[in-house]
């Protein structure tokens, strides 16, 4: 790990990141809340270049952060763990927040927590939901979340040009339908929901995924027929031979090869949006890193859960 964080400092965007904290200082875990801090910092970066329905559009991806950190106070609320410190692992831009987020640490409860979200696009969303619902269903609350994410990156992209809301649908219609496939996926092999469960909360906004294709990968009869059916949809061999334990690895394959094909001049966002996809990636690259050095696997055994090669 310390010969991890070292080389980080030494590259260019990392550095500033990493080069105000020692060595001691650092948890593994800590490395992964800097690495999505991090992600968070570039999309503000990039608001810098852009304005009006342009910058509007590209602001809407760090609602995801924000997402994570409602998900982890409403948790904290929810089990009634302490508080204390939780500013720590919050990754979201405080410069773009929608939130108030003083207000939803002390709030008591789920009730309070979702009143002190008025004001803010997440509060339609989670309005109805009670004590009860959180405890029993976190998914719910991330499925909901999730769908708003998606809706507003849908709404954002119809009001940019012509060529570039094509552009941008297509690339974040892309990752819609790796995230539905992987979600059918979990809720079909790990838990008990129902295939109208799963249809209801897939995205709605996708690039090869019709609602008749999600509806068929919902309703399969076995994790086989998933299986083959999805690789057909998209034409890609998500699941290897037998076993699934690279699915999350073949779908940032997918995704960082599909955004790397977009070409590399000319005045769209494409290269925008590839940069944004491709960086997720290589973030996803280090944490995987970072948990194989903690179980010091071998070298040529972590290089099978990356996306990019050793």
């Amino acid at each position: 790990m310390p010969q991890m964080i070292e080389f980080l400092k030494k590259r260019e965007g990392y550095n500033e990141a990493f080069s105000k904290y020692k060595l001691e200082e650092f948890r593994r875990g800590d490395l992964e809340i800097l690495l999505q801090r991090y992600m968070a910092n570039q999309l503000e970066s990039i608001l810098h270049y852009y304005s009006g329905s342009y910058k509007e559009f590209f602001k809407t991806f760090l609602m995801e952060y924000e997402i994570n950190d409602l998900q982890l106070i409403l948790r904290v609320i929810a089990r009634d763990e302490g508080k204390e410190g939780i500013e720590k692992s919050f990754i979201h831009s405080e410069h773009y927040a929608q939130c108030h987020y003083q207000k939803l640490i002390s709030s008591k409860n789920v009730a309070q927590f979702i009143e002190n979200l008025k004001g803010t696009s997440y509060y339609d969303v989670l309005k109805t939901m009670v004590q009860e619902d959180v405890h029993k269903r976190e998914f719910h609350m991330e499925m909901k979340l999730y769908i708003l994410l998606y809706k507003t990156l849908m709404e954002k992209a119809n009001q940019l040009e012509a060529p570039d809301q094509d552009v941008a649908k297509k690339m974040i219609g892309t990752k819609a339908d790796l995230i539905n496939i992987q979600w059918i996926f979990r809720a079909t092999k790990y838990y008990a929901i129902s295939p109208e469960e799963m249809l209801i909360y897939s995205l709605p906004y996708s690039n090869r995924l019709t609602y008749q294709k999600l509806k068929t990968l919902s309703y399969s009869k076995n994790l086989e027929e998933l299986k083959k059916q999805a690789e057909k949809y998209i034409s890609y061999p998500l699941f290897g031979q037998s076993s699934d334990e690279f699915l999350d690895r073949n779908i940032d394959k997918y995704l960082y090869d599909y955004v790397m094909r977009y070409p590399k001049q000319g005045e769209d966002i494409a290269q925008t949006l590839a940069y944004i996809y491709a960086l997720e990636v290589e973030i996803k690259d280090l944490t995987s890193l970072t948990e194989g050095i903690r179980y010091t696997l071998p070298e040529i055994e972590l290089s099978k859960y990356l996306v990019h090669t050793l």
